[in-house]
């Protein structure tokens, strides 16, 4: 990390968020939020949290929870049931389960989308070679499975719904659908060959219109925006060096920003981004060491993600605490190097987010050793004008790295800031 690492246009999320293990479970991993609480799918059952991340709950006696997704009210929650070929309608407030829609024709539920009173459902079981959608009408006391008119299917394939616009994303074909009148009715379909998209489609999400649609094809260097009433690519975001593909993605409520995860094997490379929709730049980034994504969705403006950690495939529900707010800004400068057990100086500065003076401040100090966890150092206070200076005796490892931290404030999101000191000598 390079001296005055500065948390400006792109903050890195530290301490204010929240990771909570799962515990033993294991599963799809797939996350909605409603009804002020967090639903993640988990095999057999769906574990429920509050908006802070804490547990509350679980939904058990189901067979594969696959993919999850809340009723705009809050009031509902679906659940894709992938063994017992149903999807369940719980009521968010009890967590009782109210019905059971049988899709025993259309079997192994994977995804959902919806849109007024219709649930949209993406089928196919694996090494079937069968896939395809239907439509339910929720309205009725049993609702009947209309197939989407998708040619053969050779998978489950993506599925995604908003204002009066359905898509269905299988390997090559995006195919757009309008649902005005209920029914769903093509209205053409995007080729992924025809942009060189050779890995096919990967995850699909949709402005809050449904005019625009979001992707991220696999092995891919950035992910694309597709205008869905002329069937033509509107523009590319994130390309960038190294990065070797975009993965999960979610778009805000407000349809303003959208978070993607990515993969990467660069360490300074956060797994995680936000970016502004309109100016396509990254507006955050978030830190966590080797987790592998299994969904992402907003609530208000936090993100939640479950993630797997790679060390030992626990699962865990990230919460990143005001994800959508911009972030104060920390610069923190010190020494590249110094000698063992000698007193190192540091200094920085901390600006609020409109790039004000924050006045007197704490802030929260920690210290690394190379192959060890953070360790506390007395808190730092800022003068007035948000300078500060701190100082602190490496011991013997090699490498030492020093953290600075400033919490979330009304309207603000926290920041960060870091220096590594490399230590040799006496």
């Amino acid at each position: 990390m390079a001296a005055g690492l500065a948390v400006s246009q792109a903050g890195t999320a530290t301490a204010a968020d929240s990771l909570t293990s799962l515990g033993d479970v294991t599963g799809a991993g797939d996350v909605a939020v409603g009804g002020g609480k967090v639903f993640i799918a988990m095999d057999d059952r769906i574990i429920v949290a509050d908006t802070q991340g804490v547990l509350t709950g679980s939904v058990a006696g189901l067979s594969e929870a696959r993919d999850l997704i809340t009723t705009p009210d809050g009031t509902r929650l679906y659940a894709a049931l992938r063994w017992s070929h149903e999807v369940a309608e719980i009521n968010t407030a009890d967590l009782a389960v109210i019905r059971r829609i049988n899709l025993s024709a259309y079997q192994c539920p994977d995804r959902l989308a919806l849109s007024g009173n219709r649930l949209w459902v993406s089928y196919g079981c694996p090494a079937s070679s069968v896939g395809g959608a239907v439509g339910l009408d929720l309205s009725t006391a049993t609702p009947q499975p209309v197939p989407i008119p998708t040619g053969s299917l050779p998978e489950a394939p993506e599925i995604a719904a908003a204002g009066n616009t359905l898509v269905v994303a299988s390997f090559w074909d995006l195919r757009v659908y309008d649902t005005q009148n209920g029914a769903a009715t093509l209205r053409g379909a995007i080729d992924a060959y025809d942009h060189q998209l050779w890995n096919g489609w990967g995850r699909v999400a949709l402005a809050p219109d449904g005019l625009t649609a979001y992707t991220t094809p696999g092995s891919a260097n950035d992910f694309d925006a597709w205008d869905l009433t002329s069937l033509t690519k509107a523009r590319s975001y994130g390309k960038e060096e190294g990065v070797l593909d975009y993965g999960h993605i979610t778009v805000s409520p407000d349809g303003t920003q959208v978070a993607v995860s990515r993969n990467t094997n660069d360490v300074n490379d956060d797994p995680l981004v936000l970016f502004d929709l309109s100016s396509g730049e990254k507006t955050q980034t978030f830190a966590q060491t080797h987790v592998e994504f299994k969904d992402l969705a907003f609530s208000g403006s936090d993100v939640f993600a479950v993630v797997e950690r790679s060390g030992d495939r626990t699962l865990h529900l990230w919460r990143l605490h005001g994800a959508t707010l911009p972030s104060c800004k920390l610069v923190l400068n010190g020494p590249d190097t110094s000698g063992r057990f000698k007193q190192v100086t540091f200094t920085g500065q901390l600006t609020r987010h409109d790039g004000s003076a924050p006045g007197v401040q704490t802030l929260t100090a920690t210290r690394r050793p190379w192959g060890e966890d953070f360790q506390p150092l007395p808190d730092v206070t800022t003068n007035a004008d948000g300078t500060f200076t701190f100082t602190n005796v490496p011991g013997v490892e090699t490498t030492w790295t020093y953290k600075v931290y400033y919490d979330n404030t009304s309207g603000s999101r926290n920041c960060s800031a870091s220096k590594t000191v490399e230590v040799s000598g006496w």
